[in-house]
């Protein structure tokens, strides 16, 4: 929920952008077992330390490369973590030791990448969790040792403080790690309201608000705040949302990541979000060096290359709520923008596909985006005929098709049908008869 003029400007921008990208990065990365190394294998702060942190040199990380080749491939903004639950520091902060630039790496990537973004125009956006496994006082919980969760708890709130007054303007604060660790060793049921409260939630998000009065906050401090953050599954919300999901399997660089996602799949769930009026987040795991992988890279210029044809089918767009634009398992997905519906061919029909006559529009006219080829529209009862199409998609991912629509006068909605038949049986009797 927008809470100022700011805060409305910015999402305004936000929901126009739809298309950002995410960066995990940090010493786990040279494990290539990914962000939850620490807890999933039992990796102790001293083998951590020993093992992994002086691999994580960052010495091929160029913010400013990095950024720009996210614009060229047509993400409009960029988020970037800046501690993990490992509770290793991106920044410079005065709070803990472990932090780049304190150790090998020497250097504040989070100031690099801030400066980075801004200087290619690009919306900022920080990732911070809100818990640290390195703690005993997060594995105690705040009821066992309250002393000891004050002093974390203000640890938190600090680093906080320093992300949102030290790098200028942020766009958007991505909260994340707001769960307890679980009810056995905590004492107690908590939920949702109960851990904003342990966290101390609203007073945070003042403090942030206090700092960057135009912020976007998600909803992972346990309160609504502005927009939602549906993982890797695509579940679209009834307010502002953004899918943040990965490029693999993986959220970090690894060589063991097999899952890879091609330019296709990616194109299809973007295309799948914005069709659901919601925004995508895609993630990139640079190498323990900070260069990027390979194969990602790969994969991003080919989606580059999509929305350097397409990108008016994503940028400023929302859903068509109206059947049967997203129902049912259509070849397509489509978004709105004023006048016109843009029906992304997810699924090429081949040279003519139809749209049953269950919505308030009439097709005024339809062409091909690809190749601008106007196509033939016809009017019947119970649906409109696009036709004229090439045999073969003249797009490998996806083409697309834009309708110019308005609505139906009354005598048009009048003249529509529905494909139901007062009696199917007849209606099958007398198919039969005429074989």
């Amino acid at each position: 929920m927008a809470k100022n003029k700011q805060t409305e400007k910015t999402m305004k921008w936000w929901q126009d952008a739809r298309f950002g990208m995410f960066i995990h990065w940090g010493p786990y990365t040279a494990s290539h077992h990914d962000c939850w190394k620490m807890y999933d294998q039992g990796t102790t702060v001293q083998e951590y330390m020993e093992r992994f942190e002086p691999k994580f040199t960052g010495e091929n990380f160029d913010a400013r490369k990095m950024v720009a080749f996210a614009k060229r491939v047509g993400f409009k903004y960029v988020v970037m973590t800046t501690r993990h639950h490992d509770g290793y520091c991106l920044w410079d902060t005065d709070t803990t030791g472990f932090s780049s630039t304190k150790l090998t790496p020497k250097r504040d990537f989070i100031a690099e990448f801030v400066q980075a973004a801004r200087d290619e125009g690009l919306g900022v956006g920080l990732y911070y969790s809100l818990l640290d496994w390195r703690f005993q006082s997060y594995w105690d919980g705040p009821k066992n040792n309250p002393a000891s969760w004050r002093t974390f708890l203000d640890f938190v709130h600090t680093q906080v403080r320093e992300l949102m007054s030290r790098y200028g303007k942020i766009d958007m604060l991505w909260y994340d790690g707001q769960w307890g660790e679980n009810e056995k060793t905590w004492g107690f049921k908590v939920n949702d309201e109960k851990l904003a409260e342990i966290w101390e939630s609203k007073k945070l998000n003042a403090m942030v608000r206090k700092h960057q009065p135009g912020i976007l906050i998600n909803k992972r401090s346990l309160l609504p705040e502005d927009f939602g953050t549906p993982e890797k599954d695509i579940v679209p919300e009834a307010r502002p949302w953004e899918l943040c999901d990965t490029m693999g399997f993986y959220w970090g660089g690894s060589r063991y990541d097999k899952e890879q996602k091609t330019a296709r799949n990616i194109i299809t769930r973007l295309a799948y979000c914005v069709a659901r009026s919601g925004n995508m987040l895609l993630n990139i795991g640079p190498k323990e060096d900070g260069s990027m992988m390979a194969w990602q890279q790969r994969t991003l210029e080919q989606v580059g290359e999509w929305l350097q044809k397409h990108g008016d089918c994503i940028y400023g767009c929302s859903g068509e709520w109206q059947r049967p634009f997203n129902m049912g398992l259509a070849p397509w997905s489509s978004t709105r923008k004023g006048n016109t519906i843009n029906m992304i061919m997810l699924r090429y029909p081949g040279r003519q596909f139809e749209l049953s006559a269950t919505n308030d529009y009439r097709v005024v006219s339809a062409h091909l985006a690809d190749t601008g080829e106007k196509l033939q529209v016809t009017h019947e009862p119970t649906r409109d005929v696009i036709s004229g199409l090439p045999a073969r998609s003249p797009d490998p991912i996806a083409s697309v098709v834009k309708l110019k629509i308005k609505p139906k006068t009354p005598k048009q909605l009048a003249a529509r049908r529905e494909i139901g038949v007062a009696d199917p049986e007849a209606a099958l009797a007398e198919v039969l008869a005429q074989r």
